[in-house]
This record gives C-alpha cells, structure tokens and sequence, in this order.
C-alpha cells in the first residue's frame, strides 16, 4: 500500500516561506506523507487559471489523493472552506467557485463544510484550517465531525463561455497562458463541436488578428506562424509555431493577457 498522497496548489509563489511552513505542518502530522506540488504559480485570485491547472493534474494521482487548493483563501465572512470528494479524490479549500470550475461535469459524492474552532483568528488558511484538515482525514477522524454536511458548490458563471446572437458567437476568455506564452480559452472542443455544427466560423483575438482554421497539431503551420488547435487538455488554444521565446512569448507578440476575450463567429458556408 502506497503512503498518502497530499497536493499543493496556490497562489503564493516560491520567494516566500509560506509554502515551507505548510509542508513543516503536515510532515509533522504524518511522517509517512507524500506532499506534491502541482503549482505555486498561479496567477494571484486567478480561479479560472486554477482550475484549468487542477482539472488537468488531479486524475493523474491514485484514487485517494487529498489536494489542498490555496487559491484566494483569504478569510471572508460570507464564504465557506469545504471538504467534498470528488472523482474518487477528495479537495480542501475556499468555496470562492473555484470547485463548481474544476468540476463543470462531474458530481461531487459529497461537500462539507469545515467546521474549526481557530478559524475565526486564523489568516494562514492553507495551513491552518486546510492542511490540519487534511491531516486530520488522513489520520482517519470521521468526516461528520470535521463538518457539516452542505448541499451545492458557489458556482461561478463568469469564467464559462457563453453563446450568443441566436447560436452564431461565442464569448469566451483566455484562462491560462503557458510558459511558450501559448494562450489557452475556456472553449472545450465537445462545447465548440456542439455550437459549430460544420459551419464555417471565425475567432477574432486582440489587434484585429483572426483565425478561421483549427489546427491538429502545432507543425500544420510554418514556423512563426499563427494558429489555433485544442491541446492535450482538449480546450482552444491560441499559439505560435516554434516561436522565439527570446522575442517574447506568443501571448505578447499577439497582445492576449489572462482574462481576454474572444469571440467565436459561426456562418453558413454559403454566407
């Protein structure tokens, strides 16, 4: 039997200690732990950058996996810190809506809300309400007595593509760009294909470029040349063949930055 896994996700970057003094906490819990990162280089209160990030790790971990999700966890009065189980693995964090994107299709088992007697002093969130829950699970304290039971995630309706003007437009944004400067949407390609319908269409980007054709693969083009194609996490991507990274990334040559729109145009291909 494997030792227990735990994940870290975050906004919090790696110049400071706070990400150390998480891991010092939970080492100290459980000796036997495995504590991965999956990343710390969120973009600070991104929630549709972290749970592109998330959807895309988590189902590579055994069932069972605890992820801590440390995204915009600051205390706020009217927002809940939950424990649901999901896809046979469980997440920890801030209700901020950040679940209802990671899971747009999935059914949560169950959600709980947390219940800590330090939560109302606490400004360390990560630390100390998720990761002393996590352990706490871990170590095989019943989940009834961690929380009380709640019924739906806070679901956030902003960060998903919405379609327009009779099924002829959809209005998404750019929800995460990689380190190729590579700007990925919020557009899946079972959503495009479902509104698509064979038609021709035409996506309109920042600085009046467009692209009317996906690609399958990043070679279809030349060199330097602009395209689109959905990656392997299956969502539109915006990218550059082989582009220079010494001459900035694709998202800057194409001036996109996180949370940009585009817009999708559907015609008849006798329009």
């Amino acid at each position: 039997m494997i030792n227990p896994i735990i994940t870290l996700t975050s906004d919090y970057g790696s110049k400071d200690y706070f990400i150390s003094a998480i891991k010092a906490f939970i080492y100290k819990e459980i000796e036997s732990i495995n504590i991965v990162d999956i990343s710390h280089e969120i973009t600070p209160f991104h929630l549709g950058e972290c749970a592109y990030t998330i959807r895309n790790a988590y189902h590579h971990f055994p069932k069972g996996t605890v992820h801590i999700i440390g995204i915009d966890a600051g205390k706020k009065n009217d927002r809940k810190n939950i424990l649901t189980k999901v896809d046979g693995h469980y997440f920890i964090g801030s209700d901020s809506g950040i679940f209802s994107l990671i899971f747009q299709n999935k059914k949560a088992e169950y959600i709980f809300e947390i219940n800590n007697s330090h939560q109302d002093e606490s400004t360390f969130l990560m630390k100390d309400i998720f990761a002393k829950t996590a352990c706490m699970f871990l170590k095989g304290v019943r989940i009834d007595s961690l929380g009380t039971q709640i019924e739906n995630f806070v679901l956030k309706k902003h960060f998903l593509p919405t379609v327009t003007n009779n099924n002829k437009s959809i209005h998404a944004k750019i929800i995460y760009i990689d380190r190729f400067g590579n700007s990925v949407t919020n557009i899946s390609k079972t959503f495009f294909q479902s509104i698509q319908k064979n038609r021709n269409f035409s996506i309109s980007l920042p600085r009046a470029y467009k692209i009317e054709k996906i690609c399958k693969y990043y070679s279809d083009v030349p060199e330097g040349t602009l395209l689109a194609l959905f990656n392997s996490a299956g969502f539109l991507e915006i990218s550059i063949n082989r582009l220079d990274t010494n001459e900035g990334g694709a998202n800057s040559l194409l001036g996109i930055r996180h949370r940009d729109n585009i817009i999708i145009d559907f015609f008849e291909i006798d329009e």
